[in-house]
């Protein structure tokens, strides 16, 4: 009997211990989640406006032939699952990595995955995992020299797809796909859009600018919403995670009481027992 007490009060431990981590976590996650917010809330509509006139400037520079010669019949793509390196995200990383999955029937773009989560995930759960090349930045969200980095290995690409969650609300996170190359789409009537502005420096430099800088930009969207997604599911996780230690601590707790009480009772029949014998 004192062994399985002694086992259950370790056990107790081990929860105390979990519901202490998963509190830290939540506290963590709830403090965060307001600057991310609020940082991402106040350039939501700097990103949208910087997006499309990325997509005006491609457009134009199709238009007046600026454009490498190919774009309209083959166009090289790549496709980017942005996953985290760590664990208690939810299933944020799942999700992300479902979608690339169903899109990877496109035998005419090519495969990366960004994360220890994805990478973990394309190689225990798919078979398609010899289609894609691996990237783990040092963190769960690269630093700028990472970014550039990954930047210069997309660079020849005329559509970089990324996969990536996004914050709908506390409860909900959705996948989104963000071609941050915003490659125009040529139109199927023929008609090329006109251009109605004249660019100063001219089209080519521009074009050069925004392919490196304006690219940097809508992944760092791409690097925020997903930090803001990824803390409010874990937020999420760690709330249920907390509910369920607090439900076993109160089982386990109501469990060692009674066996405690058990364990008096036996230590008291065996006492009297010896009185009774020691009278006889």
């Amino acid at each position: 009997m004192a062994t399985i007490v002694g086992a259950r009060r370790k056990e107790l431990d081990d929860l105390e211990t979990i519901r202490f981590v998963t509190s830290a976590l939540f506290e963590v996650s709830a403090e965060k989640i307001d600057s991310l917010r609020s940082s991402f809330e106040r350039n939501a509509s700097f990103y949208d406006e910087i997006g499309k006139l990325y997509g005006y400037v491609k457009r134009s520079a199709l238009t007046h032939g600026q454009l490498k010669e190919g774009l309209h019949d083959s166009p090289q793509k790549i496709s980017v699952a942005f996953t985290s390196n760590s664990r208690f995200y939810g299933s944020v990383n799942t999700d992300v990595m479902d979608l690339f999955v169903k899109s990877m029937h496109d035998t005419q773009s090519d495969y990366m995955i960004i994360g220890r989560m994805g990478e973990y995930f394309m190689r225990n759960f798919s078979e398609l995992g010899k289609h894609a090349s691996f990237l783990s930045f040092e963190g769960d969200d690269p630093t700028m020299g990472e970014a550039n980095a990954f930047l210069k290995k997309v660079s020849a690409y005329d559509q970089v797809y990324v996969f990536h969650s996004t914050f709908v609300n506390i409860f909900t996170q959705k996948i989104s796909v963000l071609d941050i190359a915003h490659t125009p789409v040529p139109d199927s009537s023929g008609q090329k859009e006109s251009a109605d502005y004249i660019f100063e420096p001219e089209l080519p430099k521009i074009l050069a600018f925004f392919e490196t800088r304006v690219r940097y930009l809508l992944f760092q969207r791409i690097m925020l919403e997903s930090e803001l997604a990824r803390t409010a599911a874990r937020l999420m996780a760690m709330n249920k995670a907390q509910d369920r230690a607090d439900g076993a601590l109160t089982t386990l707790r109501r469990i060692l009481k009674r066996d405690a009480a058990t364990f008096n009772d036996a230590r008291l029949l065996e006492a009297f027992s010896a009185i009774s014998k020691w009278k006889k």
